[in-house]
């Protein structure tokens, strides 16, 4: 009798644990599976942008040799790039949060930055050739923040930068480009406007703001 129950101990407890191992290979497989959908999913965004960037560098030839007759088209089409690009960063950061930065993720990312900092070019491009009467924020952050406080700071500072694009609109062109990324045209612009803290905030390539700073003291550096 003794023999008999011990058997069946043994046949509930390992019939237990034969359930508990399906579950967890069940939960691990799923899992596993949601983050591979979610990672290719990151990086065929950024596989899209590739085409979007070679169409902004040829804009970017077209405004060096286009007349003032062409600027009010160039003006509403950089516009229309901008708050697309900007759009569809948001969802981006989405998934990024979500998954691990992987090196597939990172190099396809740097594409992205790329095609931001080119998008920063031609607008500065069309101020220059067209007088054109419109605000940029380039927001300089760090990819990969090495601590709690500098990722709190970073959402906090993004927050406020996106209620200011919802309030002004078409008047603000809003750059988020990552900066430790080791990208030599990003570093380049770093130097030219001398940032050595992330994150930093360059206002119509006139004034640097390091660190938080509120909305109310943005927006005195806007034009409009």
């Amino acid at each position: 009798m003794v023999y008999k129950i011990k058997n069946e101990k043994l046949k509930i407890f390992v019939e237990s644990l034969l359930i508990t191992l399906v579950l967890i290979t069940i939960g691990f497989t799923l899992g596993f599976y949601v983050e591979f959908q979610r990672t290719n999913k990151v990086v065929e965004n950024y596989n899209n942008f590739e085409i979007e960037a070679l169409d902004l560098k040829l804009q970017n030839y077209y405004y060096q040799i286009m007349d003032r007759a062409s600027c009010e088209q160039a003006i509403e089409q950089n516009f229309i790039f901008a708050d697309d690009l900007y759009l569809r960063g948001l969802d981006l950061e989405k998934y990024e949060e979500a998954s691990q930065l992987t090196e597939n993720i990172k190099s396809e990312k740097k594409k992205y930055v790329l095609l931001k900092t080119e998008l920063w070019l031609n607008s500065i491009l069309l101020k220059e050739r067209c007088g054109a009467d419109f605000d940029t924020i380039v927001y300089i952050y760090e990819n990969e923040p090495n601590s709690n406080g500098k990722v709190s700071e970073q959402q906090v500072i993004s927050n406020v930068l996106k209620t200011i694009k919802e309030k002004k609109g078409n008047s603000v062109i809003l750059l988020p480009i990552a900066g430790d990324l080791e990208l030599n045209s990003v570093d380049l612009q770093k130097r030219i406007y001398n940032v050595t803290y992330l994150p930093t905030l360059i206002i119509n390539e006139k004034t640097t703001l390091e660190g938080f700073h509120s909305e109310e003291e943005i927006e005195n550096y806007l034009t409009n």
